[in-house]
């Protein structure tokens, strides 16, 4: 490290150390100039100093005694007047040997050590040094008891007296006193003035400051129900506040033992909202004390001044929960003290209740969806039924129309065969017919049939048929289809079937053929009456009437069942006519 870089780090030191112990000794505070103006002083500075050496009465005195003027903000004393120890003053009292003059402090520590909080300089003077004997006496500042911040110097500066009653041992009342300077340090440091006369060195005279860390703390907690207590301590506070030996104006007031009186609290019920905190030094100002409220480890309300009491907060319409409450004062904000205390919630507030009344709301909740939509889906399924309902009273409509068709066809036949005098063929039809309308009869109250016992119900009507026109037919069923399984409309293919014999192979006699054929494809059912003759016009109106009556039909079984639709169409060529019902689904 070169030679510049040196004096850049000493300096800097310096600088550093100049900031943390600050002495001035070279210049006076205007308000010690005189005349002294006791009020403005009063004002600014607190005042303490060595008791013992105040002699109000001529005689043997003439012992130094120092006095310290400083900005106090805190006393040392509790609100409730408990005198407190320091232990920063052990470390400066077993420094001097016994029997040896320590300059008292109003006798609060019992050893001239004045306990500081803020941030504000000290002034030091002396009584019992005057311009007259000031060349008998030197004065030195020391940090640490062994740090010397300014070496043994004369006594320069003089300022009227602050406190009468002061003498020297020949009985004359000082009208001067000595002004030594003005000091400060930063928090945990100390200033030791001492002073010693020239002529007897053994005779030292000191006075020690100490910048102690200091935070509030809470000493009680009061909820609204315990006003009794909070009042009962306000009464000992007014009681014994001035702490004079004498009965104060209060005297007569009964209290209790403060002890009995001072509870700490760290959980409250969920009715204790507002609470209040009585701290424990005696402070000038509410403003002076700054708080911040923690909820819950995240919820920070941000440091804010103290409004309502120097020693009391409130903290009102508090929610349930866990807090942290952190106090400082303003004039040293680096010192920072907690108290957690925490709320209980209501029953109502509790987790266990929130998740059970979620759960009853969710499943209230639940149950007016279900309901919702169970009426919906009931209304649905009413007007379906409504509908099926009215579609099946059209369908039994059609049915109950294709037996008169059907019947008016077989009397046809008969009459045929009576007007060829054919009476053992009529007979024949005429018992084989009521054969085929008993069987009609029983599929009557069905929708539905199996394939075998339509081609069973086919097979007599073509029987019949084939009586009356000689032409030979054909029922084919595949192997793939289990005939007793698979169900089909009943009579569905009844009409078709006459008009292939009406239309078709009536005319052809013996030479027509008929064929009627059920085939599987796929998961559909694919049935063909096919025949060999001329055949009919399918679009036309002279379709027939049972035509028209299958058709409307089809219409209304496919409203029925929407996932097995039925359609039906007709091919005609030179080779004849096919009629196809297209069954989806109806192997399923």
């Amino acid at each position: 490290m070169n030679r510049y870089a040196l004096y850049t780090v000493i300096a800097w030191l310096l600088s550093i150390h100049c900031f943390c112990q600050q002495v001035v000794i070279d210049a006076q505070n205007p308000l010690f100039k005189a005349p002294l103006d006791g009020g403005k002083i009063r004002e600014n500075y607190d005042y303490l100093e060595n008791t013992s050496s105040i002699n109000r009465n001529p005689g043997p005195a003439g012992e130094i005694t120092l006095a310290i003027f400083h900005s106090k903000s805190v006393y040392p004393f509790t609100v409730l007047n408990q005198r407190e120890k320091f232990k920063e003053g052990d470390y400066f009292v077993k420094t001097y040997r016994k029997g040896k003059q320590y300059a008292l402090t109003n006798g609060f520590l019992g050893s001239g050590i004045v306990p500081l909080f803020d941030s504000s300089s000290i002034i030091v003077t002396a009584y019992g040094i005057t311009p007259e004997n000031k060349n008998d006496f030197q004065f030195r500042v020391l940090s640490g008891k062994t740090k010397v911040l300014v070496p043994w110097q004369p006594i320069r500066f003089f300022s009227p007296v602050y406190m009468y009653g002061h003498f020297s041992a020949t009985g004359v009342e000082y009208k001067e006193m000595a002004y030594l300077g003005a000091f400060n340090a930063s928090v945990g440091n100390d200033i030791i003035v001492e002073v010693k006369s020239i002529k007897d060195p053994e005779s030292l005279s000191a006075v020690t400051a100490f910048w102690a860390k200091r935070s509030p703390e809470v000493i009680a907690t009061f909820t609204s129900g315990a006003m009794k207590s909070f009042f009962e301590v306000y009464k000992y506070q007014w009681k014994y506040d001035f702490q004079q030996p004498r009965s104060t104006y209060y005297g007569d007031i009964k209290t209790r033992p403060p002890d009995s009186l001072l509870h700490l609290q760290k959980t409250f019920s969920s009715f204790d909202r507002d609470l209040f905190f009585y701290l424990k030094d005696k402070v000038k100002s509410e403003t002076l004390v700054e708080y911040n409220l923690v909820h819950n480890q995240k919820d920070s309300s941000g440091w804010r001044s103290n409004n309502f009491d120097p020693n009391i907060i409130w903290l009102q319409q508090l929610k349930p929960g866990d807090y942290q409450l952190l106090l400082r004062y303003a004039f040293q904000r680096q010192t920072v003290s907690a108290y957690t205390f925490m709320i209980k919630p209501a029953w109502y507030q509790a987790l266990w209740f929130k998740v059970l009344m979620g759960t009853a709301v969710m499943i209230a909740l639940a149950f007016l969806i279900i309901l919702y939509i169970n009426r919906l889906q009931h209304k649905k399924l009413r007007a379906a039924a409504l509908q099926k309902q009215r579609v099946s009273t059209e369908l039994k409509s059609i049915r109950s129309q294709f037996n008169p068709h059907f019947v008016f066809n077989a009397l046809s036949s008969i009459q045929g065969l009576i007007t060829k005098n054919d009476t053992a063929g009529a007979h024949q039809y005429l018992s084989e017919f009521s054969t085929l309308m008993r069987e009609s009869l029983k599929g009557s109250d069905r929708e539905m049939i199996s394939i075998t016992h339509e081609t069973a119900i086919l097979q007599k009507y073509l029987n019949l048929e084939q009586l009356r026109f000689g032409f030979r037919y054909n029922i084919s069923v595949d192997e793939a289809i289990d005939g007793n399984a698979v169900e089909v409309p009943a009579l569905l293919l009844q009409p078709l079937v006459e008009n292939a014999v009406k239309h078709g192979i009536g005319a052809l006699q013996e030479k027509g053929v008929l064929q009627i054929n059920f085939k599987k494809e796929n998961d559909d059912l694919v049935v063909t009456v096919t025949d060999n003759g001329k055949g009919f016009d399918a679009g036309a109106q002279t379709g027939g009437f049972g035509l028209k009556l299958t058709r409307d039909r089809i219409l209304l079984l496919n409203k029925t069942l929407p996932l097995q639709q039925i359609a039906l169409s007709f091919d005609k060529d030179e080779m004849g006519t096919t009629a196809r019902i297209y069954f989806k689904n109806g192997l399923l």
